[in-house]
């Protein structure tokens, strides 16, 4: 299970520019280079849970692959979808905004240690870049 584990981010790119699409007032998050997301994600077949730790929030989010869930992104509109396990190290979201029906796709994938996020929305691509720590 190529995804269980603690993982660090070290490194994003569009970061900022990616809340901002979203609508997130980015003033008041300060930093951004000291966001210090933590992942930790449990695989247990086609079954997920990931806690998400940041200077912004923690949340839990759990999901069984091919079945729709809903969840929440960091400026707190509601995000319906369905991810699928497309390889053992790669997974892929497609995703809709509930309040005006905007999409957004989320892959991460594990190559070894490292884990890359990728994710675009309203035109606006942002990657992280993780290191597993446990």
């Amino acid at each position: 299970m190529a995804f269980n584990g603690t993982w660090a981010e070290y490194r994003n790119e569009n970061f900022k520019e990616f809340l901002e699409v979203l609508g997130v007032d980015v003033a008041k998050l300060g930093d951004f280079k000291n966001f210090n997301l933590e992942l930790t994600m449990k695989q247990e077949g086609d079954h997920f849970t990931m806690i998400e730790k940041s200077a912004f929030r923690t949340k839990e989010t759990s999901w069984t692959m091919g079945q729709e869930f809903q969840g929440d992104l960091a400026d707190g509109s509601v995000m319906k979808g369905t991810y699928t396990l497309e390889t053992p190290n790669r997974f892929v979201g497609m995703f809709t905004r509930v309040s005006d029906g905007k999409e957004m796709v989320n892959s991460r994938e594990v190559d070894g240690d490292e884990m890359l996020q990728t994710t675009t929305f309203d035109g606006v691509q942002m990657k992280r870049y993780f290191k597993k720590e446990k």
